[in-house]
């Protein structure tokens, strides 16, 4: 059962045009000059409100010259000062744990911005005398977050670069975004929710894709309303392989799906072909997934495409409906009445 005005698919056809239209907007926007020296920064967020900066610090690790942490409680670091960039990150700017570590950050006298599209947090940046990158929704009819991801993806690189913290070609950028194949990627996901259903996926990841895994984990629990994981090589060679034995019904549930790139480094790929050996060792199916871009930012964004169109085609075959959150919706309502 896909939503009825196929709402979901619309936006994720323009999952391009989201990063695109906030990257160049962010990338324009003043921000006070101060804030070019500071020494880290704290990203908080929740759900895809989080999951687009772990994306981002996991693709550029190399690139980002300070400390980016991400902060997903009511808490924040006993370091923050400043001294420190602390970026709230909330779609729809009503995010409690975001707007408590606003408050908080506000009080450590922290620099602070803002990414939304309206909403309380735009309130609270206005109070404040704060900045903030406020996208229009255009391209996500859906009004889904993990749908509209996009926008974050695009407004972080764009604040980053904006800010002389991320050292990379912005045109490399541009480029990535203007060479993904949408349809073929489309094709290829569909044929995947079919190998996934009835199966519990562990989306295997490593180097600048992890902050992918953890995007997929996430859009397949909210959008096909269907259990997984994702894990993280090399870690899981120390401790994983071990506990794929028991219980026994694991294997007959469990697909393991590696996404492989060329641009892994040596070590990696060694890795990525043995852990594929000891999965199937323990009778547990695996699918190879190979990324085609030419660098490591078009296969960043490719996968990030391939995850939405399979989250959604898995939650067509499940006859679920992508564009509803029922127990989030719910979780959050009864919050408020304790």
């Amino acid at each position: 059962m896909i939503d009825s005005n196929n709402l979901v698919l619309k936006s994720i056809n323009l999952f391009p045009e989201q990063i695109k239209d906030s990257f160049e907007k962010s990338l324009t926007l003043t921000l006070p000059k101060e804030y070019q020296q500071v020494k880290n920064i704290v990203a908080c967020g929740m759900g895809g409100s989080r999951f687009p900066h772990y994306i981002v610090k996991e693709l550029f690790k190399e690139e980002i010259i300070i400390p980016y942490l991400i902060n997903d409680d009511y808490n924040l670091p006993g370091f923050v000062d400043n001294n420190t960039l602390v970026i709230l990150s909330s779609y729809s700017g009503t995010t409690e744990e975001v707007l408590t570590v606003g408050q908080k950050a506000y009080e450590k006298k922290a620099k602070i911005i803002g990414i939304s599209d309206g909403g309380e947090l735009k309130d609270f940046l206005d109070k404040i005398k704060a900045p903030g990158f406020f996208f229009d929704p255009v391209y996500n009819p859906s009004g889904q977050p993990r749908i509209g991801f996009g926008y974050f993806v695009g407004g972080i690189l764009g604040l980053l670069l904006n800010l002389k913290i991320l050292n990379y070609p912005k045109d490399k950028i541009i480029s990535a975004i203007n060479d993904i194949k949408i349809k073929e990627i489309e094709n290829e996901a569909e044929q995947m929710a079919k190998k996934i259903l009835n199966k519990y996926p562990y989306y295997i990841v490593s180097e600048f894709l992890t902050g992918v895994g953890n995007a997929i984990a996430n859009q397949t629990n909210e959008t096909a309303k269907s259990i997984s994981s994702f894990r993280i090589l090399p870690e899981l060679n120390h401790h994983l392989m071990e506990g794929l034995r028991n219980p026994k019904e694991l294997a007959k549930m469990s697909l393991f799906i590696f996404f492989y790139s060329k641009l892994f480094s040596s070590s990696i790929k060694k890795r990525f072909l043995i852990t594929k050996e000891v999965v199937e060792k323990n009778n547990i199916e695996t699918v190879w997934y190979e990324l085609k871009g030419q660098n490591k930012v078009q296969q960043t964004i490719e996968l990030m495409a391939f995850g939405n169109y399979l989250t959604m085609y898995l939650s067509m075959f499940y006859g679920e409906n992508p564009a509803t959150v029922p127990y989030v919706d719910y979780f959050k309502k009864k919050l408020k009445e304790i």
